[in-house]
């Protein structure tokens, strides 16, 4: 018996075999805040991410014409959600880096609700926020949880449009001038679509964690190579069981985004993926919490 293959002791002894393990769950980001529930891209979203539970938050940044960071994803003003003092529709085209910061101040973003999340809330008097803002929150005392979140910090860039962005080595500085100004280098991660501003990035903060993020099919182990990335950032259905396997085989952390069905999180869950998007963290936190994935 003492050379017999310890699952065939299991069976003849009658004692069911355990299970493998669940893989640790995920951190839970609240994407754009948590836009299903707040203004995309605030204060409030944010403040209401952090309250719910989520390990981290992710926001769209870009930079104004005085060369400010702050919370934005699309280039130029969304005439759907913002409205200026007069409350009407800012002109179309309106372009963030074509603004001063007090101009864009100027313009209420959170007074309208977007329709594509029934939920969300308006908060009227909602102005684009700084990302020094965002910093200072992270660092405070409240919302509970703020001081251990993690920041994953989306580079918005235009390639060839410097009416829309500004140089790469421009922007870079001022990401990682702030982040170490704030003492936040060691809860951030970098993340963009466009790879020259994250090596940009890298060159003047080496310590600095970033991760390309990517929306099609490629070998995302050889991309994080090329990259020198610790992380990778697809689309969560364009992750496969081997794409997982082969990034945490070298070394690589996995982000999917944007999950909010509860069938693709729980998928994401049981591929190991290490952190999860979501436009309603409360939900999936709460969600986890009673019971885990399904």
């Amino acid at each position: 018996m003492s050379g017999m293959p310890i699952p065939l002791l299991v069976l003849l002894s009658g004692v069911p075999a355990l299970a493998a393990p669940r893989p640790p769950l995920p951190l839970v980001v609240g994407h754009r805040g948590a836009r299903a529930r707040f203004p995309e891209n605030t204060l409030p979203a944010l403040r209401h991410a952090l309250a719910s539970g989520a390990d981290g938050v992710e926001v769209d940044v870009r930079v104004t014409a005085d060369d400010v960071l702050v919370l934005a994803h699309d280039a130029t003003l969304p005439t759907d959600l913002c409205r200026g003092a007069d409350g009407r529709r800012p002109r179309p085209g309106l372009a963030i880096r074509g603004l001063s910061f007090e101009a864009l101040g100027r313009f209420d973003c959170g007074a309208v609700p977007n329709p594509r999340f029934p939920a969300q809330r308006a908060v009227p008097g909602t102005p684009i926020p700084a990302l020094a803002r965002v910093l200072d929150l992270l660092a405070g005392a409240e919302p509970p949880g703020a001081r251990q979140a993690t920041l994953f910090l989306e580079l918005k860039y235009e390639e060839g449009a410097p009416r829309l962005s500004p140089p790469r080595g421009l922007f870079a500085r001022l990401v990682a001038d702030l982040l170490k100004e704030h003492g936040l280098m060691d809860r951030t991660i970098v993340l963009s679509f466009d790879h020259p501003l994250l090596r940009a990035v890298r060159s003047l903060a080496p310590t600095l964690p970033s991760m390309p993020l990517v929306d099609e099919s490629v070998d995302l182990a050889a991309l994080a190579r090329r990259e020198e990335a610790p992380w990778v950032g697809p689309r969560h259905g364009r992750l496969t069981e081997a794409s997982v396997e082969a990034l945490h085989a070298a070394g690589v952390k996995v982000f999917g985004w944007t999950a909010n069905a509860p069938g693709d999180q729980d998928r994401l869950a049981a591929l190991g993926v290490d952190a999860v998007g979501t436009d309603d963290p409360q939900a999936l936190v709460e969600r986890w919490k009673k019971g885990g994935p399904r």
